[in-house]
């Protein structure tokens, strides 16, 4: 059986990964070097194959970013990290990307500890507190806010990105047990997020 060919758009999920995109926000510019560098025939100009064309990797950023499920979180115009859904693309087409895209590769280590100082912070919080004890989620959205940091007021897509960047840290560590807190955050309380 002949491997499913690899888009762009999975050659920019891989840079991303290749970076740390599952513990932490990457400048797209990075991820936009890093795939240039697993894929240059693919993602050069046409006239010049030592230069990374800017219009095919962006494009390779949107279709990535179109997908559903969702399997990129922004922070900014800048900044990408792989949703719990994209890490778990990821695993399930590791080997796939792995043998097209340079499987001898190692795959770097997180450069920071910041997933488990999110989680950390959120478990701390009084709204996962109730949530563990009583199985009862708050209906003061001031407190999930201060939980995301972010402002009451904040829109839809705000709640909406902060939560996706806590599951996305808290699948990266392990924390299945605040997954699944927010998880059940999310449904309880759709209509913030």
């Amino acid at each position: 059986m002949t491997p499913e060919p690899v888009t762009n758009s999975e050659v920019f999920l891989w840079a991303l990964y290749e970076l740390g995109g599952a513990d932490d926000f990457v400048d797209v510019e990075d991820a936009f070097v890093k795939a240039f560098e697993v894929a240059p025939l693919r993602l050069s100009w046409r006239t010049r194959a030592d230069v990374p064309d800017l219009k095919k990797c962006s494009k390779a950023l949107r279709d990535a970013e179109g997908r559903e499920p969702r399997l990129l979180i922004k922070k900014g115009a800048e900044m990408r990290r792989l949703t719990v859904g994209g890490q778990q693309w990821i695993e399930e087409n590791f080997d796939r990307l792995a043998d097209a895209l340079g499987g001898d590769r190692v795959v770097r280590a997180p450069r920071t500890r910041v997933p488990s100082r999110l989680v950390s912070q959120a478990l701390q919080s009084t709204v996962f507190t109730a949530w563990s004890d009583r199985r009862t989620i708050t209906d003061e959205k001031w407190r999930v806010a201060e939980m995301l940091r972010c402002s009451p007021d904040s829109s839809r897509g705000v709640f909406r990105d902060r939560l996706e960047t806590l599951r996305s840290a808290a699948y990266s560590t392990g924390r299945l047990d605040s997954l699944e807190f927010l998880d059940a955050l999310a449904k309880e309380r759709a209509d913030w997020f």
